[in-house]
């Protein structure tokens, strides 16, 4: 069953892609960047614009997609847990609400600064990470609140940060040595957070990307309050001058992450960057 709304989704989705009405996106200097590497910056999507997200590890579910309200207003769709819940019980897509609004644009040395929110909540227990890494386990609402700010130097060089609040509950963390078990339990946290990112543009097909930041991030082990996290990669726009829009819009990134867990003392790591996923970012419509 999941493998048919996946399909289906494709089958809707590919269309769009090859047959794009206002193709203006050029390469990695020209897109617009949303969460490179785990960071967070302060760009919205133009009106219309939409982006396709797929990770392997959710086959044959689709992951999640991101869509220009406006040129101020960009939602993200998780089409994971919304298609997903239907097969585990309670048998209910599972909320996930994100949205980030574009405060105002870069001004000379004034960054580009917007605010983001993101609401989730999980009908049951949820392993984020199980043996033999560390137990990481969520249930019940979580929602962040942060501001984001963005510099650009020129169209190659961008810095990134954001800071706010984590709501989360029933928030547990196990270590994966069953011999020091190492316990914590928090039925509810209020937490902040803090991220930092830079991103370097060299070529139309290349960017490089590094991230460092303290609790929630939005793509990897997603939505848990109080990790560290150092991550470093690449995104890759193989086929930009492809005259076929499928290709000409694929996008992937990889990615070597560390996460420290300073509740139970332990580490999730994959220090070379192998971590991938996989996207289409093209125009629907005319701005």
């Amino acid at each position: 069953m999941p493998r048919r709304f996946f399909y289906m989704l494709l089958l809707c989705v590919l269309p769009l892609i090859m047959h794009a009405q206002n193709d203006t996106l050029r390469g990695l200097q020209q897109d617009i960047y949303l969460h490179p590497a785990d960071g967070f910056t302060a760009y919205t999507l133009h009106k219309g614009e939409f982006v396709f997200n797929q990770s392997p590890f959710t086959l044959p579910l689709p992951s999640w997609a991101w869509y220009g309200l406006s040129n101020k207003i960009t939602m993200e769709i998780d089409l994971l847990p919304l298609i997903g819940g239907l097969f585990i019980p309670p048998h209910l897509p599972i909320p996930s609400i994100n949205f980030r609004f574009k405060l105002t644009d870069q001004h000379g040395h004034v960054p580009a600064i917007a605010f983001e929110t993101m609401y989730h909540h999980l009908w049951q227990d949820v392993y984020q990470s199980n043996y033999p890494n560390p137990v990481v386990r969520r249930r019940g609402n979580s929602w962040y609140n942060h501001l984001n700010f963005s510099f650009s130097v020129n169209n190659r060089l961008h810095f990134h940060f954001s800071t706010g609040l984590t709501y989360s509950e029933n928030l547990y963390f196990h270590s994966s040595d069953s011999t020091l078990k190492i316990e914590k339990f928090y039925p509810r946290i209020l937490s902040p957070d803090f991220n930092i990112s830079i991103d370097y543009r060299p070529r139309p097909w290349l960017s490089m990307h590094a991230t460092a930041s303290y609790g929630t991030t939005f793509v990897y082990l997603d939505n848990v309050p109080h990790k560290r996290e150092i991550a470093y990669g690449f995104r890759l726009a193989p086929f930009y001058k492809n005259r076929h829009g499928f290709l000409r819009h694929f996008r992937m990134e990889l990615i070597g992450l560390y996460i420290f867990l300073p509740d139970i003392n332990e580490a999730i790591q994959a220090i070379l960057p192998i971590y991938p996923y996989f996207y289409w970012q093209w125009q629907l419509c005319k701005k």
